[in-house]
């Protein structure tokens, strides 16, 4: 179809005279959408059966989100895939691509993995794809997972906190990394390490430490850095491809930058919370800005902030891990009892937008990698998702720029509405999401039951960083 026929033709849908942040440049015009893919990109008009006025307004490809925790099945009283999913769409999230641990039970077998995405199906508004997990007795389901469509793998050197989902010691970590890299997909790894973590933890709690402070000072820099040096190490040695997730240390990110000048196969996300929160903030605001790793100083925030902005971070997610309120609020007087995990979906664009482009000056074509193309190329969901470009899915958030709003409990979609960034001021509102051409979400109100289609992995994605 020549340009002509494309700007003739009637859509579906058409948004007008947005600011098109796509990958060839950011640029006034409109896009013309059919079958739920988009159709056009023109500097000029088009004619739809449906029209939204985007006049100025920014037009961004919607968030692939490479690291959420939906808890279903097993723990849907957690949170689930109706809410997770609504806040997700609420936020300008439009797939997620959801952790193996905290459903039971987890995706650590081909059995697990079709159980999740039955509940996925039945329930979500966005759409999807799963991680499978490896812990130490699946090595042998590593490839029905495979097979079933799993886009990469999830292990943890350290505890979880959930007995069902086991962490991996240095021997069968190394083996499934040769055993994933014999089946062509890749390995993200939560990197801590155990040996240090628990020692200092047992001996914190043996001198009866139970402040907020203690949280940080059991997880301490060193046991980040140390766990992401080896599992550098162990994937170069078995020629299998890393993805480092919540990386909280421009100390761990100059390591993976390091790998990759030697070589490498090696991508690193961090996390909002990683980017607006520090310890301190740990310490007035308790459990509910309790994570793994713990939040760390002002200083290495600014380093971590050095890294997005001068690109060496591939992407930025949530690691939204909700729980119910009460199993925040028991770690009020004893830190170590609370569980430890962000409900952050909601919340990852908006942070981003005002703590990003408006404060620290992130362009919105950096933006868009971080959120949309990078983790779509590393999950192996591109060119489907991740960017405005013709035949791409019309997944898409219009945002005003210049809204300010603050943040309210009643705003969040979340079966157990507890965040840190509660009272918050923020500036860039969302007021349209679109998946596959539909709208799915208005001025934070979800209009969609259901709808959510799973993305499974058809083939191993390029072991190449994203650009």
């Amino acid at each position: 179809m020549n340009d002509g026929d494309v700007r003739s033709m009637t859509h579906d849908l058409v948004i007008t005279d947005g600011l098109l942040v796509t990958p060839e440049g950011t640029f006034r015009g409109s896009l013309g959408i059919a079958d739920g893919r988009i159709a056009a990109i023109v500097d000029t008009r088009l004619d739809g059966r449906e029209v939204i006025d985007a006049r100025g307004r920014v037009v961004l490809p919607g968030t692939v989100d490479l690291h959420a925790h939906f808890n279903e099945p097993g723990r849907t009283h957690w949170e689930g895939w109706a809410h997770g999913s609504r806040a997700a769409a609420a936020g300008g999230v439009t797939t997620v691509v959801e952790m193996p641990l905290n459903a039971i039970p987890p995706t650590t077998t081909l059995e697990a993995l079709e159980a999740k995405v039955t509940a996925a199906r039945a329930h979500s508004v966005i759409d999807f794809a799963l991680w499978g997990g490896l812990i130490t007795d699946n090595l042998e389901h590593l490839p029905d997972l495979a097979r079933g469509g799993v886009i990469g793998f999830k292990a943890f050197m350290t505890e979880t906190g959930t007995p069902e989902f086991t962490h991996v010691e240095d021997g069968i970590l190394s083996e499934g990394l040769r055993r994933l890299n014999g089946l062509g997909h890749f390995l993200a790894v939560h990197a801590e390490s155990n040996s240090i973590t628990r020692d200092r933890t047992e001996g914190l709690r043996a001198q009866g430490r139970r402040d907020r402070r203690a949280w940080a000072e059991g997880r301490p820099p060193a046991a980040e850095l140390e766990a992401v040096h080896r599992a550098i190490f162990l994937a170069r040695e078995a020629g299998c491809r890393l993805h480092i997730v919540h990386m909280s240390l421009p100390e761990g990110v100059e390591a993976v930058r390091r790998a990759r000048e030697a070589g490498q196969a090696v991508t690193v996300e961090t996390c909002p919370h990683y980017l607006t929160l520090t310890d301190e903030d740990l310490v007035r605001l308790g459990p509910v800005a309790k994570c793994a790793p713990p939040l760390r100083d002002q200083r290495r925030q600014e380093g971590l902030w050095q890294a997005v902005l001068g690109g060496v971070i591939d992407c930025i997610t949530s690691d939204h891990s909700p729980c119910p309120t009460e199993d925040k609020a028991r770690g009020e007087d004893d830190i170590w009892a609370a569980w430890g995990g962000i409900t952050g979906i909601q919340t990852l664009v908006p942070l981003l937008l005002t703590e990003g482009v408006h404060r620290r000056g992130l362009s919105l074509d950096r933006l868009a990698l971080l959120v949309a193309a990078n983790p779509a190329k590393i999950a192996g969901l591109w060119p489907r998702k991740g960017a405005i470009r013709v035949g791409a899915d019309a997944d898409l958030l219009i945002v005003d720029m210049d809204r300010e709003w603050q943040v309210e409990r009643s705003w969040l979609r979340s079966r157990h509405p507890h965040s840190p960034f509660i009272g918050w001021k923020m500036q860039g509102w969302i007021t349209h999401v679109l998946r596959r051409g539909q709208t799915i979400a208005r001025d934070g109100e979800v209009t969609v039951d259901g709808g959510g289609e799973w993305l499974p992995s058809g083939a191993s994605p390029a072991a190449v960083r994203p650009e």
